[in-house]
C-alpha cells in the first residue's frame, strides 16, 4: 500500500505536465501518468512516487489493479477526460477533484466548474485544481536531465559552429494550426549558422522529414529528428544557448531545464501558456481580428485579412527577420568575436 492516500492524474501531453510541476510538488501526493512522460517527473524530482500508465484496454486494467493495491482514497484529475475519472473510480478512488467537463461531472465529489480556471496561465489552472492558493507566487517548473548525458551532449555538439553558441531548433509539434512554416524555419537556421552558431535540428519520431529539410537550408546543422528519447532531449535542451520552437511541449521543457526561447506564436495566447522557466523572446505576426482563436486546426480559408491566403495566416505572418533578429539579441557576441 501507498504511503500517500491520495493519487493525482498528471496531464497527456508533455508542455502541461511540465506546466504541472509546480503544482505536483507543492502537492506531494503519487502521480499518474502515461509511461512516455514518466521520465519528466523523475528529472523533476517529485517527492510523491510515480506511477506510469500504459495505454489502451490491457493499460487501462493494470493501472486499476495498481490503484487499488495501492489503497488511494483521494484523486486530483490534471485532464479534462471523462476516462481519467472513470478510471480512478474503478479503482475504487471516490474523493475525486477535477473539473467538470466531457460529462464526468457524476464522477466527482468536488468539481471545479471550467469557467473557474479560463483565463488563468496554466500553471496556476493546475495549482487551482489541486486546491492550492493561486494568488501565491508560483516557482517555475524545473527539470534536470541526468549529469552524464548532459556530458555526454556536450561534448558531441560542442563541434558544432564557431563562435560557441549553439542553437535548438524544433519545428514540429502536434497542432498545425501552431506550426511556422518549414521552410522559414531552415532561413532561420541558416541566418543563425551563417552567423557561425551551431545548429541543432531536433523532433519528434515523425517528424524526420520536417527536421531533414529544415538542417539542410542551415550548413552544418546536426539533424537529430526521430533520434533522441525524452531525457535525451531535456539534455541537449539543457547545453544549447538558445531553442527557436513553436508553441509546443519542447519549449517548456527547454525553459524548465533553464534555457531561453524564442517562441512562436499564432492561434495560442502566450498569457496562458507560455514558458515561465527561462527568458522568452515572443514572436507574433500582426494583429488579426481571429487571433488568438486556441484551435489546432486552421478553419479558415479564402482571402486573408493580410495574405492573400486566409488559412493559417497568423503563423505565416511571421517573418523570417523578426525571428532571427530576436536571436541574435538572445545570443549576444559568441567566443571568437
Amino acid at each position: 500500500m501507498s504511503s500517500s492516500a491520495k493519487v493525482v492524474r498528471a496531464p497527456n501531453h508533455l508542455g502541461d505536465v511540465v506546466l504541472a510541476l509546480p503544482a505536483i510538488d507543492a502537492d506531494g501526493s503519487d502521480v499518474l501518468v502515461v509511461r512516455w512522460l514518466a521520465p519528466v517527473l523523475q528529472m523533476a524530482g517529485v517527492r510523491g512516487e510515480i506511477v506510469p500508465l500504459d495505454r489502451g484496454p490491457k493499460g487501462f486494467a493494470k493501472a486499476v489493479g495498481e490503484l487499488r493495491r495501492r489503497g488511494y482514497t483521494k484523486g486530483a484529475l490534471m485532464t479534462p477526460a471523462f476516462s481519467a475519472a472513470w478510471l480512478l473510480r474503478c479503482a475504487g478512488v471516490r474523493d475525486l477533484r477535477g473539473t467538470r467537463t466531457d460529462w464526468r461531472g457524476l464522477l466527482l465529489r468536488d468539481s471545479v466548474e471550467r469557467e473557474t480556471v479560463k483565463g488563468l496561465h496554466r500553471i496556476d489552472a493546475f495549482r487551482l485544481l489541486l486546491g492550492q492558493d493561486v494568488a501565491a507566487p508560483a516557482s517555475p517548473p524545473r527539470v534536470v536531465p541526468p549529469a552524464d548525458r548532459v556530458t555526454t551532449w556536450r561534448v558531441r555538439l560542442n563541434v558544432l559552429g564557431e563562435t560557441g553558441r549553439l542553437v535548438g531548433v524544433f519545428p514540429g509539434g502536434n497542432a498545425p494550426a501552431r506550426l511556422w512554416p518549414a521552410e522559414r524555419f531552415g532561413r532561420a537556421a541558416g541566418a543563425l549558422a551563417a552567423d557561425g552558431a551551431g545548429v541543432v535540428v531536433l523532433g519528434g519520431g515523425g517528424e524526420s522529414t520536417l527536421t531533414a529539410r529544415v538542417a539542410a537550408a542551415a550548413p552544418g546543422a546536426l539533424d537529430l529528428g526521430g533520434q533522441t528519447d525524452l531525457t535525451d532531449l531535456a539534455a541537449i535542451l539543457s547545453v544549447c544557448d538558445l531553442v527557436i520552437t513553436n508553441d509546443t511541449g519542447p519549449m517548456h521543457l527547454a525553459g524548465a531545464v533553464g534555457t531561453p526561447t524564442v517562441s512562436l506564436w499564432g492561434s495560442s495566447d502566450p498569457r496562458e501558456v507560455r514558458q515561465t522557466g527561462a527568458a522568452d523572446a515572443q514572436v507574433s505576426g500582426p494583429a488579426l481580428p481571429c487571433k488568438p482563436c486556441y484551435r489546432n486546426h486552421c478553419s479558415r480559408r479564402g482571402k486573408g485579412t493580410l495574405l492573400a491566403e486566409a488559412h493559417e495566416e497568423c503563423m505565416r505572418s511571421i517573418e523570417v527577420p523578426s525571428v532571427v533578429e530576436a536571436a541574435r539579441a538572445v545570443l549576444g557576441p559568441g567566443r571568437s568575436q
